[in-house]
């Protein structure tokens, strides 16, 4: 950490900085988890309300390559990094 440029302020207390460590933790589990599987959410209502469903080059529907798409990254660190890396959805 550096040092404060104002002699008054004083270092947050333990307790402060693990509040603020918890608190970070959780927004950025939070964010993830809903970016992860919000572009899944975002195109299956797109597809129920407004028809629109993108397809991928190979003619799989974007959404369904979307929900597969954390347990193929799960599939390559259970292996140690041996399978390939899904590059892309």
């Amino acid at each position: 950490m550096t040092e404060s440029n104002h002699p008054n302020e004083s270092a947050p207390s333990l307790r402060t900085r693990l509040v603020r460590l918890v608190v970070s933790i959780g927004v950025l589990t939070g964010v993830t988890v809903v970016f992860g599987y919000g572009g899944w959410i975002v195109l299956t209502l797109t597809a129920n309300v407004a028809g629109y469903d993108p397809e991928t080059a190979d003619g799989d529907r974007l959404r369904n390559r979307l929900l597969s798409w954390p347990e193929r990254n799960r599939a390559v660190m259970r292996s140690n990094g041996h399978k390939p890396l899904p590059m892309k959805p």
